[in-house]
């Protein structure tokens, strides 16, 4: 039976008495494969094939764990369980700003790994083989060469079984970028001696020409 207004409203009206004394509660919508709707306070065990929205107290609908794999369509979730996407970037730098766009729009699950202190350089010339260029990603255990070129990548992602248009649902959140190379932990005599606390690394400066000669951006 198709859900309508009034039976979605009812159950909204049944969720917020029982709210009364249950602080937490939720109302979940479940659209299974050949789209039939029903709705729950009780999530669905398993999510093969569909897809669930939590509805809150106040109407607003919300994509239920909108950055899980469980919530990705089955094909995206196998390529990204198989084959996960990392781009490597740095600040002030027009070609990952292309690549990391490219991603978003095509709709890749992706973590970014920014390389701007000396410690990162060190780090990123051990994972890529010595090269100085950026951007760079990485799909699975395979290293594409450095630099964009979205045609090359395009065919990774391809081979890789990524959808070649954005599925992604609605409301995903992907993970914010980090340091490729974790700030060290300050010393325990840090706190009473800030003179003996190690400096940290340098940022470097803007891209060319006043990068660090032997490093490209």
């Amino acid at each position: 039976m198709k859900p309508t207004i009034r039976m979605l409203r009812l159950l909204l009206a049944v969720a917020l008495g029982a709210g009364a004394s249950t602080p937490a509660w939720a109302i979940y919508k479940i659209v299974a494969p050949d789209g039939s709707v029903t709705f729950s306070d009780v999530p669905p065990s398993s999510m093969q094939g569909k897809k669930v929205e939590s509805l809150s107290a106040h109407g607003a609908v919300q994509p239920a764990e909108s950055n899980d794999l469980a919530a990705l369509p089955a094909a995206l979730r196998q390529a990204v369980r198989k084959y996960p996407v990392t781009l490597y970037t740095t600040p002030q730098c027009d070609a990952c700003d292309a690549a990391r766009q490219f991603l978003l729009q095509r709709g890749v699950p992706f973590s970014e790994k920014t390389v701007s202190t000396n410690a990162d350089i060190q780090a990123y010339k051990a994972q890529s083989g010595g090269s100085d260029r950026l951007p760079l990603i990485t799909i699975g255990s395979t290293r594409l060469p450095p630099g964009f070129n979205s045609s090359s990548w395009a065919t990774a992602l391809d081979a890789a079984g990524y959808p070649k248009s954005n599925e992604l649902p609605r409301g995903y959140v992907r993970p914010a970028p980090t340091p490729l190379a974790p700030a060290s932990a300050p010393r325990h005599d840090a706190a009473h001696n800030p003179a003996s606390a190690p400096a940290l690394p340098p940022v470097l400066p803007p891209p060319n020409p006043n990068a660090p000669k032997g490093f490209q951006f």
